[in-house]
């Protein structure tokens, strides 16, 4: 038996039944959120280009992952 599902993740993208990406903008929101929220409370010594690297290279790259994909369609 086949099961209907209301949203689907291919190749890391959260697509929607109406083939929206509001869901996935929302995942990666809240994964990116986690994980600056993991470095803040990591570091006490919270020097700015410390912080500039780590979330350059720990952040970013959720936020960047697949935006060519849903940032034409979403502007909000």
């Amino acid at each position: 038996m086949v099961e209907s599902t209301l949203e689907e993740k291919d190749l890391g993208v959260w697509i929607d039944v109406k083939l929206k990406f509001t869901s996935h903008v929302g995942h990666v929101a809240a994964r990116s959120n986690e994980i600056l929220g993991l470095i803040k409370r990591t570091f006490i010594y919270k020097d700015t280009d410390v912080i500039k690297t780590l979330f350059t290279a720990l952040v970013r790259p959720h936020l960047e992952y697949a935006n060519t994909v849903w940032y034409p369609r979403l502007k909000k």
